[in-house]
């Protein structure tokens, strides 16, 4: 079977999908929105599944009752981007195309068939992002794969059913369903599948990853970043894929490719495996460090107040040369908080003025993404604790007459 991208999707205008939803009483909207949710949690391993199915459904008129249309409907529509030209899908069951295929993906490689000449039947799923990619890939037949010194190669790599051998270096360790394992890059590595064997990857940006670790220790990483090759904990393991579901989710909105809400998000998942699994520079992220002065403490505000949304907690460590647990000792003697409740509270202030003198096209979420806000439900709970309303609220009482 030829290559081939994932085709085109028709789905319905945004009008079309206003028009549904105000057909629902709210709590059958409420309804919808819970299915969708649903739905995201288990993106990782066949949301794209769901997406074809809803449609199919739709098209044949066999979702009937104004809450499961509209959940069909929104699930087609927020995983657009999901089956759009940016989505990169291959079947194959000719080795040669499937080797060029990943190899575009990851690196450069060799893939042995085992047990025989029996053939291969590949399905490879990309989903590229500024600093991470997904990856969805299986063989469908057991294979042994050569993937040189993995150059540059930063990994994460979930079996979501089967099992694998990896090598890397003089490591050596096994995986199965429900595990993911890190392999980091610069190693030689080998790879072995058995004929079960499914992964749904994250390819994370390894100069960006060494730079939250340098604004995690406060100073340059000098040596490779390098993890240690065995499985997440247990509770790794659920807090990365709660990350992973989250990061999907945020992908559906129609935010700019160098939105401040994808950089937080992307500085979070880095932020989690570099505390949550061993690597060699797990001794410095976890030393002990003194409270940074509180005129650092100064400094970071000034920065917070001056740029918003426009940095991150890890940015401003960075840019005051201290380490960020330096940072948040600091704040925690001198403010009693976080600094990053003390950066989302700023950020607050400033979404709360843009609303009380909003312009004619301001929305609720364009207040909330421009402040760097990625979860709309949270940033209305943060406001309404802050301020005492919702900010819905607060844009309708201010909106300019028509």
């Amino acid at each position: 079977m030829a290559a081939a991208r994932l085709p085109a999707r028709r789905l319905p205008a945004k009008s079309q999908l206003a028009m549904m939803a105000m057909r629902c009483s709210p709590p059958l909207v409420a309804a919808a929105g819970h299915y969708v949710l649903a739905a995201g949690k288990v993106h990782a391993d066949d949301t794209p599944v769901r997406v074809r199915a809803a449609g199919e459904a739709l098209a044949d008129r066999r979702i009937v009752g104004f809450a499961a249309r509209a959940s069909a409907i929104w699930l087609c529509y927020c995983f657009e981007k999901f089956l759009s030209e940016q989505c990169m899908r291959v079947i194959t069951s000719d080795l040669g195309e499937a080797i060029a295929a990943v190899e575009k993906v990851y690196c450069p490689h060799t893939v042995k068939v085992l047990q025989g000449n029996r053939g291969i039947d590949a399905v490879l799923e990309a989903h590229d992002g500024p600093r991470r990619q997904a990856v969805s890939l299986r063989y469908a037949a057991p294979v042994r794969i050569d993937a040189g010194s993995f150059d540059n190669l930063l990994l994460f790599m979930s079996c979501i059913d089967g099992s694998a051998h990896a090598t890397q270096g003089r490591r050596s360790v096994g995986w199965s369903k429900g595990q993911t394992l890190p392999l980091s890059p610069n190693l030689s590595s080998r790879l072995d599948f058995d004929r079960y064997f499914s992964q749904n990857s994250i390819r994370l940006d390894k100069a960006f990853v060494e730079q939250v670790c340098a604004s995690m220790i406060g100073r340059p990483v000098e040596a490779a970043l390098c993890f240690e090759l065995v499985p997440f904990a247990p509770s790794l393991e659920g807090a990365w894929h709660q990350m992973v579901n989250a990061v999907e989710l945020l992908e559906a909105v129609d935010l700019p490719v160098r939105s401040r809400a994808r950089q937080h998000m992307d500085e979070l998942l880095a932020a989690l495996v570099l505390e949550s699994h061993p690597h060699n520079y797990s001794g410095l992220v976890r030393k002990e460090s003194k409270p940074t002065s509180p005129r650092v403490v100064r400094e970071a505000e000034q920065l917070m107040n001056s740029f918003g949304a426009e940095i991150t907690v890890c940015e401003i460590a960075r840019e005051l040369r201290i380490s960020l647990r330096s940072l948040e000792l600091g704040f925690r003697r001198a403010r009693n908080m976080t600094p990053t409740e003390v950066h989302r509270d700023i950020r607050l202030r400033a979404a709360r003025e843009e609303l009380l003198n909003p312009a004619k096209g301001t929305t609720v979420t364009s207040v909330a993404t421009a402040h760097g806000f990625a979860h709309l439900a949270r940033f209305s709970g943060y406001y309404r604790a802050a301020f005492g309303e919702l900010p819905g609220t607060t844009l309708r009482r201010n909106r300019p007459a028509s």
